[in-house]
């Protein structure tokens, strides 16, 4: 064999060895492009906090994260007062901010997340429409945020 030849044999093998190599640690170090399978965790807490009731007006649960704010928006309520129960769980370092003004100058509230969310309950009074916009800040991750709005109790 020639050294040309030799020469020609270690290069290719040890290309062969890099590409290998280099697969092996993509394919390795590549993120999960499935759904989080905390987020079926979460939402059981969230649902257990914050169950539905038959007097409830509405609820909903959502998952949120990096994407762009979500709202909702109720019309058709009778004046009074209405309680709304929130809950988030998810990362304890997230929380959700939930504002209840359409014109935005509402800063709103914050509604820290964690694996084992707490309810935070607000009495709302309302004229006729409901609007409420969900915002996440859990810098990135997801979470799941749960709402129920219900007739306020009056003794």
């Amino acid at each position: 064999m020639t050294s040309h030849r030799a020469n020609g044999v270690v290069l290719y093998s040890l290309a062969a060895l890099l590409l290998i190599g280099g697969g092996l640690w993509f394919f390795r170090t590549a993120p999960d492009f499935g759904p989080d399978p905390r987020l079926a965790v979460w939402r059981a807490a969230v649902l257990r906090v914050v169950p539905d009731l038959a007097s409830q007006i509405n609820s909903a649960t959502m998952v949120v994260g990096a994407a762009a704010p979500s709202s909702e928006r109720l019309d058709g309520l009778d004046s009074g007062a209405y309680t709304l129960m929130v809950a988030c769980a998810g990362d304890p370092v997230g929380r959700i901010r939930i504002r209840l003004s359409a014109t935005g100058t509402d800063s709103g509230r914050a509604v820290p997340c964690a694996e084992e969310p707490k309810p935070v309950t607000l009495t709302v009074a309302l004229a006729d429409s409901f609007v409420m916009l969900v915002s996440a800040e859990t810098a990135g991750r997801p979470a799941v945020f749960r709402w129920r709005l219900t007739l306020s109790r009056i003794p």
